[in-house]
């Protein structure tokens, strides 16, 4: 939990910069809270770290031992804990700097302008790479980045990503296991051969180690040294218990066990003897049957799958709220079981998902639109009204695709949507389409590009006057920009809730048609703009 909440809190603060609008927003002071978030990661793992590795030896050897409490810790177990304790601090510190600079790219990358507070970001965080990017690939590579990958804090060797939560999960949950395993090899100091106990449907790197007798010290001649099995952290360093990984891998959970001789025959202790040695019997041959290849790979296939339904399950819960199950036992139980409320259930996720990544890029487009709007001195109206709400961006896409709950069909309704971002222009009728005309090229310059436009005003018989226009951004992001007299606003305005009640009705029904009556009254003797006919639509 330590770690998930550091991550969800560092993820949370990048996204309410975006969500806000601060596109211009201060990194250095941003980037000194997310330090002090890691920092006090980094100040709760210290205090929590030993006490956590000291709890499971007190566990273990008090049940290794059968006593009912263990009564203290040996000065080679002390050593050992302090080893571990060392090493597991080192890879959460690793990978708090790891992550931080992942931040600081990212608020970095979020920059548009050049200015005070970026040359003061550069001398803080020194982040060249960042720095050269361009408006469109920064927000695009942001975006991917938060929403993809989480926050990076390792790359392994095999050049896989690790998000800061599941890499400092990852490392504790082999250091609890090494200190499970080292419990139990510093119970007894002078017990020297020890058994990992065989699964059999374990992994092909456990599968050769399973079921070997092993000596502590490396010197018995006729078992192995354990430290070939878990390693050594120092090749040429000598074969003590804080020279060795104490696990195979990580995240191996194989349970270590005394061996004795006593009661067993001279025909069994060389059986061991054999099946012990490196020589005799090779690690290099997987000794695991078809049957148990086959079922280790099913419990990798199950596990797999429980991982990827649990981050769907964040993922859902996050995006959908209440919308979807409490649990995560009855997101599965409707996953797998109950095909129609799970159809339900993707497709709102579908649609509120795509809401909110569209909503995500409204501060961009708002803040080019305003800047045209100082430019060129045509004014804007009804800014705060800029984003379809939520509620209404479902119903229209419900309506538009008849409440399909496919994926195709909603992605290609949510994809010609063009309303959920809309602005708009207002000028007088002199000289209202001189600025249509003005601001259209200033965006052409910006990089956006027309898709639709048409002129309601040419259109005979229409209760709305106005031009609506579709815009798309470089990255296709589909917006709204109208172009009004403050007049013909005024009585957009004014029959909103007519329209809304109109439209969906039956056009041929006794109450649609008063309500168009009311709305043509309402329009009529407007104002028509100068020149309006050269408007054409598109």
């Amino acid at each position: 939990m330590l770690f998930l909440r550091t991550e969800q809190r560092l993820l949370a603060e990048i996204r309410r910069k975006r969500a806000q609008g601060y596109v211009d927003y201060a990194e250095v002071a941003a980037l000194k809270r997310t330090q002090k978030i890691l920092q006090e990661m980094v100040d709760e793992s210290w205090n929590y770290v030993p006490a956590m590795i000291e709890k499971v030896f007190y566990h273990s050897d008090a049940a290794a031992r059968g006593y009912a409490n263990a009564a203290g810790l040996t000065i080679t177990q002390t050593s050992v804990v302090e080893q571990l304790a060392n090493n597991l601090l080192g890879d959460i510190i690793e990978a708090a700097e790891t992550a931080q600079k992942s931040i600081e790219e990212g608020f970095q990358v979020g920059r548009r302008e050049a200015g005070n507070l970026r040359e003061a970001a550069l001398k803080s965080v020194a982040e060249e790479k960042a720095a050269g990017y361009g408006p469109g690939k920064a927000a695009k590579t942001m975006e991917g980045k938060l929403q993809q990958e989480g926050i990076t804090a390792f790359v392994d060797k095999a050049g896989r990503k690790w998000s800061l939560q599941d890499y400092c999960n990852m490392t504790t949950r082999t250091t609890v296991r090494q200190a499970e395993v080292a419990a139990i090899l510093t119970a007894d100091p002078d017990h020297d051969l020890y058994k990992i106990v065989k699964i059999g449907s374990t992994c092909p790197i456990c599968a050769p180690l399973e079921g070997r007798v092993y000596s502590r010290s490396g010197a018995d001649p006729d078992y192995p040294a354990l430290t070939k099995a878990f390693g050594k952290m120092d090749p040429s360093g000598s074969d003590d218990l804080t020279n060795t990984y104490l696990n195979i891998h990580p995240n191996c959970l194989h349970a270590l066990v005394k061996y004795t001789t006593i009661g067993k025959t001279e025909k069994q202790i060389q059986k061991d003897k054999d099946f012990s040695s490196f020589e005799k019997n090779p690690i290099t041959v997987d000794p695991r049957t078809k049957k148990q290849i086959a079922a280790y790979k099913e419990k990798v296939k199950n596990r797999q799958q429980l991982l990827s339904d649990y981050k769907q399950y964040e993922r859902y819960r996050e995006v959908c709220g209440e919308d979807v199950p409490k649990t995560f036992e009855s997101f599965r139980e409707m996953k797998y079981n109950e095909a129609g409320k799970w159809k339900q259930t993707q497709a709102v996720y579908r649609k509120t998902n795509a809401y909110n990544r569209i909503i995500a890029k409204e501060p961009a487009i708002t803040g080019d639109l305003r800047a045209i709007s100082e430019k060129t001195g045509v004014k804007m109206a009804g800014l705060e009204h800029r984003l379809k709400t939520k509620e209404s961006f479902l119903r229209k896409v419900n309506a538009d695709s008849g409440n399909s709950l496919e994926a195709e069909t909603i992605r290609d309704t949510i994809s010609v949507t063009g309303d959920v971002i809309r602005y708009t222009y207002t000028d007088n009728p002199v000289s209202l389409v001189e600025s249509y005309k003005e601001i259209t090229r200033a965006m052409l310059e910006k990089g956006y590009e027309p898709v639709k436009v048409k002129n309601f005003w040419t259109i005979k018989g229409n209760p709305y006057n106005g031009i609506n226009c579709t815009f798309k951004t470089p990255e296709g992001q589909r917006f709204e920009v109208q172009f009004h007299t403050p007049e013909s606003y005024s009585i957009k305005d004014g029959m909103h809730k007519d329209y809304e009640a109109w439209r969906v009705l039956d056009p041929a029904s006794d109450k649609a048609r008063a309500l168009r009556k009311k709305m043509m009254e309402q329009s009529q003797g407007m104002e028509i703009p100068a020149y309006i006919e050269e408007v054409k639509n598109q």
